[in-house]
């Protein structure tokens, strides 16, 4: 399709503010626009300065779409799993079909995950249907305990952009630097409309827990309109919900937008009570390419009124193809590509430009600390932690629920509790204030209560209907369906209480101070103590039996003293550490355990799996504590 012409805005590096919402286009003004708003929801784009991903180092060749160091990144999808931000982009030299690029930051030094000039592909084998090297536009989410990708191909024999690309979808049980890759499950489009479909994005509504897909209609193929669509998925998360029928989001509104050529690649976001829509705008192969918002009342519409956030600047020139996502802090961020390089004006690989990665922050009306996450199918397997600014590390197949990286805290975090089925968490700071992801809920908190001693720890019931806060001083504070069942906050203490555990039932629990010594509450029994040993290091905390017949006790030495059914699986009493270690955890039938270190070096004992550490990573600030 031709786009209609329109004065594109010259952005610098000035922000692009704006108010998305059902009015409409009110004014102009230098590098921002401002539009009535529904809920006044306001967006601001800083225009990145520099590609995310720059040329590989490997051989040279032309044209820029078919050598190595092309830095080519079109339609990309970031997403963030243990650490790692993920690239996911139409395929280019370095991954064929699908590749898919890593980097430790959201906003740049993305590379090969295989280190070489090739093989870093997040689809080796497409599916038989598709015709070969049309594979385009991935959209990747952890749903059901695994990661999902939907990405759109023409059907065998035919070319790209003539009506007949489809939409498929392919599975990873992980996702990590060294499996990276996706298996086609289906072996058949998952939806061919009839002037093609393309660019499919999940999305998660956080206040369901429910999967949607949103996508194009009209591959290019067709001279009639391009249709954004949503349609809920099933619980698999790979099919669409049975009975379910796709809502009309958006379609290219050329009388009121003459910037809409067509619109594409649909990305929405859940921020501060108001759902946004990301699209791009515009001829891909044109400087009037651009990004566009608009905001809905829900994730089946209907929108409102289009805004223009992202139009070419300096030497990108019409960006677009992009996606929002969160960072490992829960802060918003907006990924794009943009034509650069080659003659002057270039936006063709025939001239010698590529399609580059950009990464930039976006303000959704203000961060929002949450981020849609659902409990992995089957059960949790792995764990957890979090850092004392609140950012949160998951592993195994727990998904990443938000955190408080990156946000205002009154006091540090101390510790955190996840929820039964893995799909939320709880964090405490030091001052008692409990913050909720996922499906944890919040029951109360001392965030506004006089403490004698500050908080060190909390431990959730075993329904996850509410949890216990422990003092330094043996403070208990019980909030929704946690019993109080005493404490040693009147009691003078020979040293500081250090952490908890509950038992099996939630009928008690244990304390434990940092000489080791044992405070046993309720249906909790005394095992035993170190309480009037001599102990290299001090303990750093403790974790019960499956049955509540035992537990272990965790110096920062990683030392570990076990008691009643509780069984020695190992230690690092006897290795020298990085870092000091701030917590343990057990394996649901416990014949295993985690030690976590400050630096988030992981031990794995028994049958505790390894899945992952933030050992290598600069963190902000230390870890305080883990969760399975």
């Amino acid at each position: 399709m031709t786009s209609s012409p329109f004065n594109p805005r010259k952005l610098a590096t000035a922000a692009v503010v704006v108010a998305v919402g059902s009015g409409a286009f009110a004014a102009s003004v230098a590098a921002a626009v401002r539009v009535p708003a529904v809920g006044h929801a306001t967006v601001s784009v800083t225009p990145a300065q520099t590609s995310a991903f720059g040329n590989p180092s490997c051989p040279g060749g032309s044209p820029a779409y078919n050598y190595p160091g092309s830095g080519d990144a079109a339609d990309p999808q970031v997403v963030y799993s243990g650490g790692t931000y993920f690239a996911f982009t139409t395929g280019n030299a370095l991954g064929n079909n699908i590749a898919v690029l890593e980097s430790s930051s959201p906003s740049s030094g993305y590379g090969a995950t295989t280190g070489q000039c090739y093989g870093s592909t997040a689809l080796p084998n497409p599916s038989g249907w598709e015709q070969a090297n049309t594979q385009t536009s991935p959209g990747v989410f952890s749903y059901g305990g695994r990661w999902i990708m939907f990405y759109d191909a023409a059907q065998s024999g035919y070319a790209s952009d003539t009506g007949h690309d489809c939409l498929a979808v392919a599975t990873a049980a992980t996702l990590s630097p060294s499996a990276a890759q996706f298996t086609d499950v289906a072996n058949s489009p998952l939806l061919c409309q009839s002037t093609g479909s393309i660019d499919p994005s999940p999305f998660v509504d956080p206040s369901t827990g429910r999967a949607y897909l949103v996508w194009k209609q009209n591959d290019g193929g067709s001279t009639g309109a391009a249709d954004l669509w949503s349609q809920p998925l099933a619980a698999t998360g790979t099919a669409f919900a049975a009975g379910s029928q796709p809502t009309l989001l958006l379609y290219n509104d050329t009388a009121s937008y003459p910037w809409e050529g067509t619109v594409e690649d649909p990305s929405m976001a859940y921020a501060n009570g108001t759902y946004f829509l990301l699209f791009s705008a515009g001829v891909y192969t044109s400087s009037g390419y651009s990004e566009g918002i608009a905001t809905c009342s829900g994730p089946s519409g209907p929108c409102g009124s289009d805004t223009q956030i992202l139009t070419s600047y300096g030497s990108a020139l019409g960006p677009g193809g992009g996606a929002l996502f969160a960072d490992g802090s829960g802060n918003w961020w907006l990924d794009y590509a943009a034509w650069q390089g080659g003659s002057a004006g270039c936006t063709s690989y025939s001239c010698g430009a590529a399609r580059r990665l950009f990464v930039t922050t976006i303000s959704l009306g203000g961060n929002n600390p949450a981020v849609p996450c659902s409990a992995p199918a089957g059960g949790p397997s792995g764990y957890r932690f979090v850092a004392s600014d609140g950012g949160v590390f998951d592993f195994g197949n727990l998904p990443f629920c938000g955190s408080m990286g990156g946000q205002p805290l009154n006091k540090p975090i101390v510790g955190m509790a996840a929820t039964p089925d893995g799909g939320g968490y709880w964090l405490v700071a030091s001052d008692g204030g409990i913050f909720a992801f996922g499906d944890a809920t919040f029951h109360g908190s001392t965030g506004g209560m006089p403490l004698n001693q500050p908080i060190v720890g909390m431990a959730a019931t075993p329904d996850g209907g509410g949890y216990w806060l422990v003092a330094a001083d043996g403070g208990i504070f019980a909030f929704g369906d946690a019993t109080f069942h005493g404490s040693t906050g009147n009691i003078t203490l020979n040293q500081p209480i250090v952490g908890l555990a509950p038992t099996a039932g939630g009928g008690g629990y244990w304390l434990v101070a940092a000489d080791g010594g044992i405070f046993a509450f309720g249906d909790a029994t005394f095992h035993g103590s170190t309480g009037g040993m001599p102990l290299n290091q001090p303990i750093a905390g403790m974790a019960a039996t499956p049955d509540g017949g035992g537990y272990w006790l965790d110096a920062s030495d990683g030392g570990i003293f076990a008691f009643g059914d509780a069984t020695f699986h190992g230690s690092t009493g006897g290795m020298p550490l990085n870092r000091p270690m701030v917590g343990m955890a057990t394996t649901p039938d416990g014949g295993g355990y985690w030690l976590v270190a400050s630096d988030g070096g992981i031990f794995a004992f028994g049958d505790a799996a390894f899945e992952g550490s933030t050992g290598n990573i600069t963190l902000n600030r230390p870890i305080v504590g883990m969760a399975t």
